[in-house]
């Protein structure tokens, strides 16, 4: 096997297709590429094949580009639409893929084609997440062939097409990537795969041009999605996936006893990359006795080895060939080789948790038990944090902490939780979050929990009161569900959100396994299932992509006093929820909608360039937030007069940003507001009603 240098696809491609790493090594002398998502590269070498003047990369890392300078034709094929996709080393990394032949048109026609016909094209759903024959898209064939047959057949055609020219090709299958719950379909496809593969080999192998021709098949990881990593065997394979390599057995490149003995040393995909650059450059001759070596040897791995000729020694370590710790199979470099909820976590845990995994009782002589964050706790296990109702809540004064209003553990715990769940999908915790907000985490928390203490009758909650309802859209990872649900005891949270990425519907569980029948949700597009819910909100908090959510948040309160809150944005003159053109803030302060409005600045911080929102860069940010009081003219509630629980003038003045005047934008009102509900509309959404959307009750 080939072993893993980092978790998922990325990190892994880029080493075996152009010898970088994604994360600097201060200890390596490396070139620094990109201004997005970056790449560190090897220096050294004696001969270079040029540089890019347009970008300034080199060309002697990505090993597109060293095959088209070696007079190559080169092939590169996905088999889904990767446009745009946050999961591919081409659209990941800082080099530019110009090939001679590619399968992205005929994968982009066929996603955009599924859209169309299953009526998504306005929907959430990507392109690049159009993954055939998986839980979401079952379709397997398209004009009698299945989907690993296309790209099979470009590299047959290719082949033929150029019998006398040398030939590069790239296929990255997706036959093994279906990390859904059912098991019994996941391994069909990797299944069927097989007999595809076998047919293909059985093809090429039997041209003239096959003792020429190089055949390497592998995985660049093992299964990280979905239930099957908590088995311990997966979480082993993912280390060391799948790998083999067809090679001419007489071929002059070959020394059949080091590829032979390298089977079983530590290889890793930078042995690859070497391995593929010096098949294709030109070799200097020095003289009889000494060993043939690359020409073209700029930009390729001092701590690699040439798996055709050269031995990896037996000795060599996994800090030795740049494998992390968590992934490193050599007992002797690892503190704790046992299995935990995934691979490589108990190393993990032991670095960042403050306890010890066993704590031994000597008066019962037994360990005691220890409960670690992230478990699922039963609903009916009494949760030991402090939730109770204050009648009394302190101003937001400057030296007011979010611990002066709740008991953070319960946050820390559930936001833990996520976390333990997110992780489990390589770049699915890149949304951002309330997180990252520690202003207006606190104020939140302040909000509910006054509009609450307004509400209560004697300065008391009585025990068949109506839950205070909070309606967000946009759920994301759970964050701000998990802050809202910490703030009191009689809060009720129902999410709206597509639940479409992998990880949503985990959290979701999770966190209602901790918070109860309090967490509920609405499943679809919140620009559609906001309209047709049929519930009286009684704090609004807008985080979607919509464009409207807010608009229709307003339309759904509960009547005059309601406030509303919405997601931090760079600047208050956004142009999607503030006060920018066309705004919906605008337009619902022009119409008269909300008023009270104050807004806040968010205190500078960095945030991780695994982050969507850093865009592939650690990077500053210092967003800004605002809040508003319903007015009552446009929601479904009773016309009544204005009752602030809340004031200006309550809050740290120091946090406060200065919110943009109607003057300042003469297109405030751009934004079309929806006339106030006077009857119920048809459809309105019910635990019993059919439509595009789910409604889960429980």
């Amino acid at each position: 096997s080939v072993l893993i240098v980092g978790q998922s696809s990325i990190v892994n491609q880029l080493a075996a297709l152009s010898g970088c790493i994604e994360k600097n090594d201060e200890k390596e002398e490396l070139y620094h590429y990109g201004v997005g998502p970056k790449s560190h590269c090897p220096t050294g070498g004696n001969h270079s094949l040029g540089t890019d003047e347009e970008t300034g990369i080199n060309f002697d890392h990505w090993i597109f580009d060293v095959a088209k300078n070696l007079g190559y034709v080169t092939f590169f094929g996905e088999e889904f639409c990767y446009e745009d996709s946050p999961y591919v080393v081409q659209t990941q990394s800082a080099f530019s893929l110009n090939v001679d032949v590619t399968l992205e048109k005929v994968f982009c026609h066929l996603a955009k084609d599924w859209l169309r016909v299953n009526g998504k094209v306005n929907s959430p759903m990507k392109t690049w997440a159009v993954e055939f024959d998986g839980k979401e898209v079952p379709d397997t064939c398209f004009d009698g062939k299945s989907r690993g047959e296309i790209g099979l057949e470009y590299i047959k055609q290719m082949w033929d097409a150029y019998d006398s020219t040398p030939k590069f090709a790239f296929l990255n299958a997706l036959a093994a990537h279906d990390y859904s719950l059912d098991a019994a379909h996941a391994p069909l496809s990797a299944e069927n795969y097989d007999g595809t593969v076998h047919r293909f080999l059985t093809d090429i192998m039997a041209r003239d041009d096959a003792r020429d021709t190089y055949i390497v098949l592998r995985s660049d990881h093992g299964l990280q999605g979905g239930p099957y990593p908590i088995d311990y065997s997966t979480q082993i394979e993912h280390m060391h996936p799948w790998t083999a390599i067809i090679a001419p057995a007489k071929h002059r490149s070959l020394s059949i006893e080091s590829f032979s003995l390298n089977q079983n040393r530590l290889a890793t995909g930078f042995d690859i990359y070497h391995s593929m650059r010096y098949l294709m450059s030109p070799l200097l001759v020095r003289g009889n006795d000494e060993p043939k070596s690359v020409l073209f040897d700029s930009g390729i791995p001092h701590w690699s080895y040439n798996l055709f000729q050269q031995t990896i020694p037996s000795n060599r370590s996994c800090q030795d060939a740049k494998i992390p710790k968590e992934f490193c199979p050599c007992i002797d470099e690892r503190s704790d080789m046992a299995p935990s909820f995934y691979v490589g976590h108990s190393e993990q845990i032991k670095k960042k948790l403050p306890f010890p995994l066993l704590k031994y009782d000597w008066n019962a002589k037994r360990f005691a038990a220890n409960k670690l964050p992230g478990f699922l706790v039963s609903r009916k296990t009494e949760i030991k944090y402090d939730v109770s109702f204050k009648s009394h809540v302190l101003p937001p004064r400057c030296n007011r902490t979010l611990g002066s209003y709740m008991d953070e553990g319960m946050l820390q715990e559930s936001w833990q939780l996520i976390h333990n769940i997110t992780s489990l999908y390589p770049g699915a915790d890149v949304s951002g979050g309330i997180f990252l907000y520690p202003r207006q985490s606190l104020l939140l928390t302040y909000l509910v929990q006054v509009e609450i203490a307004s509400r209560a009758s004697n300065g008391k909650l009585s025990g068949n009161s109506e839950p205070f309802r909070i309606c967000e859209t946009g759920f994301g990872s759970g964050h701000s569900a998990a802050l809202f649900l910490s703030s009191a005891p009689n809060v009720e949270l129902t999410t709206f959100d597509t639940f479409d990425r992998p990880y949503q519907s985990a959290t979701f569980t999770a966190l209602q396994s901790y918070f109860g029948s309090r967490l509920k949700r609405v499943i679809g597009d919140s620009c559609q299932t906001v309209n047709r819910y049929n519930q009286k909100c009684h704090f609004l908090h807008g985080s979607s992509l919509c464009k409207k959510d807010n608009i229709d948040l307003i339309e759904k309160s509960a009547g005059a006093g309601v406030t509303l809150t919405s997601t931090a944005m760079d600047s208050l003159k956004d142009k999607a929820v503030y006060f920018g053109k066309g705004a919906q803030w605008a337009g619902l302060r022009a119409a008269g909608c909300i008023e009270n409005i104050v807004c806040f600045e968010e205190e500078e911080r960095m945030i991780d360039a695994n982050l969507h929102l850093a865009q592939g860069r650690k990077q500053k940010i210092s967003h800004k937030f605002c809040f508003a009081t319903s007015t009552g003219k446009c929601g479904k509630g009773k016309k009544q007069s204005v009752k602030h629980s809340w004031d200006r003038d309550d809050f740290c003045q120091n946090w406060m940003a200065k919110a943009p005047v109607k003057n300042e934008n003469r297109n405030y009102d751009a934004v079309k507001v929806p006339k106030t509900l006077s009857r119920p509309r048809k459809n309105q959404f019910n635990p019993s009603s059919s439509g595009a959307a789910e409604f889960d009750p429980s």
